[in-house]
Parts: structure tokens; C-alpha cells; sequence
């Protein structure tokens, strides 16, 4: 029976679990220095673990250090200057900015930037740090997705381990990062979570952000920006101008799915899972675990559901002919009210009913 999605009713993978630094800490290897050094040797992107005076933050380094270090903290840019044994931050400004890239591409984010609404949901930045760790770096999560992109293309299967901490919070990054290598067909990604606001707001974990710009900015992937029914939520549906991708991505927008909420029924959990190109194993068994429902008459449905969205099979990478010829687009082309609005998907709209 065909069902319309109701009001209350969010659409996407399961919400992950809030992340604790200190936590992250025992799962990963890491490099100990003295505050001065580890601040001094930083890098750009580097990912540090700094200890404030109420407890620890993660850092991403935004430029490489020296006797200060420039870096993101939930939507704010932080300096930091050392005095004695502590380092005193200073809020210098705000990302990503009102008017930037991402502003453009979503239209619907701009107020939430302008207002200070998703800026400000972070709360007052840490005074000053005494130390800090080094953790990851991008250019680790760029190399460990070139080698093997399982991690953030497989979905998860029932049994696997449980993601690390770390993992957890990178689980985005990586995400982009495989769709620009060619390894993924569609990515979607929370610009505002209002609908668990406690949770946090996934824009600010590591490098997510800037990759969403990045993405924008690679030849041959577009982007559109799918609202919550209510909108108490706005995602950010990237995905490869190619078919069936350029009809799949604008046919999730169409229904308001949200990268972080449980899809409402067992239709939309296993069309999302299928459209996102996670493993028959994972998507079935996230089904299962999440009231069931999982039927070979709903199989069949979604299958028809996607054929008469598109009939072509997804061919990965995506990207292969364009690796050939080493082409890259402009930075922020594909972006903007064409994008915003699904620009090119076939006909220039999404296709196929809703359940």
C-alpha cells in the first residue's frame, strides 16, 4: 500500500552515536609533544585533541603553525596564542561563511549562517588550551580510502565490529572522499540537524565542510539540497552527474531524506540503502534490525521503483574516463541555484512516487 511520508517521519542511515574525545583517545595511536612543539609542527588539516581546562576538544588545524596556530572548532574559527603554560584562544570568525560556496549550493543553509543559528548551536569556544594531541590527518583518510574505500562505501553488515571512535567522527570525511574518487555514486551529508539538536551538527566534524566544497568543485559531481518535511532538517544530496545517479539523487531530495535520522518505513530504509549503494548484506540486515518489514514483494517494488527512475546499472568508479583525461572543473562550478534545484538529472526533476 502506497503511503505518503508523513510530517514526523526522517529518511537516512541511523543517527551515530554522540562522539567523546577522551574515548576516541584509547582506540588510537597517537603522537605525544609539549604543547609549544605539537602547536608549532602542526600542519594544515592535521586533527588534533587539545586539553582545555573543562576537558578536551577536537581541533582541525586550518593553516600550518608557528607561534600562533589557526584552527576549526564547531563552526568557529579559533587562534591561538601562547602566554605561559597556557594557550588562549581568540574567535577570529566564523565557517563556513554566510555568503561562501556552500551558502550558494544550498540556498537553504544561507539563514541558518546569516542568523547565527547553526554557528552559535556550539556554544562558547574553549578559553585557552594546556596540550594537545595529534591524532589523524586528511591526507591519512585520503590515502586509507584510496587503498581500500570499504569502510565508507560498504554500509555496515550485521556483526561487524563496532566503528571506532575515531572512525565515527571521520565518517563523513571519508565518505566525500570516496565519492570524489570515484568510489561512491552518492553521498548525503547533514547541513543542520534540528531534529537532535543534542547531537550536534555533522557540518562541523573534521574536514567535512571544506570537502563539501571540494565535491563542488570536482568535474562531473552536482549537488542538491533535500529539506525535512517540517524543515527541521536540511541534507546535502551530492552525487555523480551520471545515470542513475543523476536520477537517484534528486529523487531523494523529492521526499526530504536526512543523512542523520532512521528512514520511517521499511520501503524507504531499503530504497535509501540501495540508491546510497551500500552492500545487499547491510542494507537487509539494517532493515531487519530496525522492525523488520523486509519482504520479496517490497524487493521487487524498490527494484521496479529504481528501473523506472533509471534503467542504467551503476558502474563504478564513476569517474574513470575523467581520471583518463586528467580533467578538472572550475572550483564551484555545479554549484549555485542549479544545483540547489537537482540540475542534471534527466528532465531536470526527480521521477518515481513516493511510499
Amino acid at each position: 500500500m502506497r503511503t505518503s511520508l508523513g510530517a514526523n517521519t526522517l529518511c537516512g542511515r541511523a543517527s551515530r552515536p554522540s562522539i567523546r574525545p577522551a574515548n576516541a583517545l584509547r582506540s588510537t595511536v597517537v603522537l605525544r609533544a609539549a604543547v609549544p612543539d605539537i602547536i608549532r609542527n602542526s600542519k594544515k588539516d592535521d586533527l588534533l585533541f587539545a586539553r582545555t581546562p573543562t576537558g578536551g576538544e577536537w581541533l582541525h588545524v586550518a593553516e600550518d603553525g608557528g607561534d600562533t596556530l589557526t584552527a576549526r572548532w564547531k563552526g568557529q574559527v579559533l587562534r591561538f596564542t601562547a602566554t605561559s603554560a597556557v594557550w588562549d584562544a581568540e574567535r577570529i570568525g566564523s565557517y563556513p561563511p554566510a555568503d561562501g560556496l556552500l551558502a550558494q549550493a544550498f540556498p537553504e543553509l544561507q539563514p541558518k549562517l546569516a542568523g547565527g543559528e547553526l554557528h552559535d548551536h556550539a556554544g562558547a569556544a574553549p578559553a585557552g588550551i594546556a596540550g594537545a594531541t595529534r591524532v589523524y590527518s586528511l591526507a591519512e583518510l585520503e590515502a586509507a580510502a584510496a587503498a581500500d574505500a570499504s569502510l565508507w562505501c560498504d554500509g555496515t553488515v550485521p556483526g561487524a565490529p563496532e566503528k571506532t571512535p575515531l572512525q565515527a567522527l571521520t565518517l563523513t570525511a571519508g565518505e566525500l572522499v570516496s565519492l570524489m574518487q570515484g568510489k561512491r555514486g552518492i553521498v548525503i551529508v547533514q547541513l543542520w540537524n534540528g531534529f537532535d539538536p543534542s547531537r550536534g551538527q555533522p557540518l562541523y566534524e573534521p574536514w567535512v565542510a571544506q570537502l563539501l566544497e571540494a565535491a563542488l568543485g570536482t568535474e562531473g559531481v552536482r549537488g542538491v539540497t533535500s529539506v525535512a518535511p517540517g524543515g527541521v532538517g536540511l541534507t546535502a544530496v551530492l552525487y555523480a552527474d551520471k545515470e542513475p545517479w543523476n536520477a537517484w539523487g534528486p529523487h531523494l531530495a523529492s521526499f526530504g531524506c536526512q543523512a542523520n535520522a532512521v528512514a520511517g518505513s521499511p520501503y524507504y530504509k531499503l530504497l535509501v540503502g540501495r540508491i546510497l549503494g551500500y552492500r545487499e548484506e547491510a542494507v537487509h540486515g539494517y532493515v531487519r534490525a530496525l522492525g523488520g518489514g523486509l519482504t520479496p514483494a517490497l524487493i521487487a517494488q524498490v527494484d521496479a521503483d529504481l528501473k523506472r527512475l533509471s534503467k542504467a546499472k551503476p558502474k563504478l568508479p564513476w569517474n574513470k574516463e575523467q581520471n583518463s583525461r586528467g580533467k578538472k572543473k572550475e572550483a564551484g562550478a555545479g554549484a549555485g541555484a542549479g544545483a540547489s534545484k537537482g540540475a542534471g538529472a534527466p528532465g531536470g526533476k526527480a521521477r518515481g512516487g513516493r511510499r
